[in-house]
């Protein structure tokens, strides 16, 4: 890291607030200078006095106390920082800040910067997988927002999975990599975040490919602008490790383009994924990228979702319903609209569930559904319906009524009314 690297830090309410302190330690003893914000719920969870004792500077956590004795310090922030990071980085401020709300000291610094922005997910594994949380994610990676992903562990609330904020080390290495003027060859990045890093000579040496020097020709063609060494770095990460070819980094690119998509992250995402798929020819591209924009967001659609991408948990379940258990969009569509009468909102469990109970039923079309409901229903409805018992004799029906003698009763009528009259 550059000696004298200027970081802004900002650390929202969790319980990974004291792995900020950790991180801001080590910043501050690589020879940057650090400037901390804080929400109001981050000063819950650690004490402001903790990282000004880290930092030998003002701690900010409040947006208006500041600009009373300053100049507008969410913009004097903004415009300092080499590189802005969020750690830990609550579902509430991404939410913010792909919607574009600036409603406090962090959030409103954040949209007035344009320097790399890293934010470094830690919270619920459940809110960490909501579909939201992972559409608010997918659409700040496409802005080209960096994102460290967290890790599995057991989490505050006692669960364990996914959700914990990433090691410090992992946070350092992506502020290495995101400083304009980094050390490539001291940089150590995680998979699937970050490129590579080549050294000068090394890039030199892939100039002299004809291939390499025509796929930077190209992407530039198709960019119109010159490539940054960094730009150059992330091709030469496709090219070199995930063996993308040079027509199809030309047609991913493309792709991308045309769907108004240039930032780096999104590129780096896509890539990635082509590569798990198996994607290795601008042929199974093209074919994807058909799957991808009709059967994906037809889906999508079936639970009343319009306007984004899938995100990566959505387009596992989507994959596996439509490749390997071979469901029709057809069958899809009725599990989705079920799912919305039964959740209410977007549940891909819930409806993967309902197609599992499908396909054990060997359920392959609608009309078998028809059928098996039909079936149902008509067991339930014999379930309710009382059951007729044989009545039994009524209690009285064999009864002789008394037999009276009326004259008899008439002449002991008149003796009392006699006697009575006496």
């Amino acid at each position: 890291m550059k000696n004298k690297a200027n970081i802004v830090l900002g650390v929202t309410g969790s319980v990974a607030a004291f792995k900020a302190a950790e991180l801001v330690s080590q910043l501050v003893k690589d020879g940057s200078e650090v400037d901390v914000i804080m929400t109001n719920a981050a000063t819950k969870f650690i004490s402001p006095l903790t990282f000004h004792s880290l930092t030998k500077r003002k701690v900010y956590t409040d947006m208006f106390d500041e600009i009373v004795f300053e100049d507008t310090r969410h913009i004097s922030l903004a415009q300092r920082a080499d590189v802005f990071v969020v750690a830990p980085a609550s579902a509430n401020i991404i939410g913010k800040i792909a919607n574009g709300i600036a409603d406090d000291m962090l959030s409103t610094v954040v949209m007035a910067t344009a320097v790399p922005v890293i934010i470094c997910s830690a919270m619920n594994t459940a809110m960490y997988e909501n579909p939201i949380v992972q559409a608010n994610i997918a659409k700040l990676k496409s802005f080209g927002y960096i994102f460290v992903d967290p890790k599995e562990a057991r989490l505050a609330c006692g669960d364990v999975g996914k959700g914990a904020m990433a090691d410090v080390q992992v946070i350092l290495n992506a502020i290495k990599a995101a400083l304009p003027s980094a050390a490539p060859s001291a940089v150590t990045l995680q998979p699937r975040h970050e490129d590579s890093q080549y050294s000068l000579d090394e890039i030199e040496g892939y100039l002299q490919n004809p291939e390499i020097s025509l796929l930077f020709e190209r992407i530039e063609k198709i960019t119109g602008k010159l490539l940054k060494d960094a730009e150059r770095q992330m091709f030469l990460s496709f090219y070199d490790e995930l063996d993308m070819p040079v027509a199809l980094i030309e047609f991913m690119v493309q792709y991308c383009l045309d769907r108004g998509k240039k930032g780096s992250s999104y590129l780096r995402t896509v890539a990635q994924n082509w590569a798990e798929q198996g994607i290795d020819d601008v042929e199974a591209a093209r074919e994807y990228v058909r799957l991808f924009n009709n059967e994906y967001r037809d889906i999508l659609r079936f639970f009343g979702v319009s306007g984004r991408d899938p995100v990566a948990k959505e387009i596992q379940y989507m994959q596996r319903w439509l490749n390997d258990d071979g469901f029709s969009l057809e069958l899809i569509k009725l599990a989705c609209e079920k799912t919305i009468i039964n959740k209410a909102n977007v549940n891909f469990p819930y409806a993967d569930g309902i197609l599992n109970k499908w396909k054990a039923e060997n359920i392959t079309q609608v009309k078998d559904i028809e059928a098996l409901e039909k079936t149902y229903y008509e067991n339930v409805n014999n379930w309710k319906r009382p059951v007729q018992r044989p009545q039994a004799g009524k209690k009285f029906q064999n009864y002789k009524g008394r037999k009276w003698d009326y004259d008899k009763l008439a002449q002991l009528e008149g003796t009392y009314v006699k006697k009575a009259g006496e």
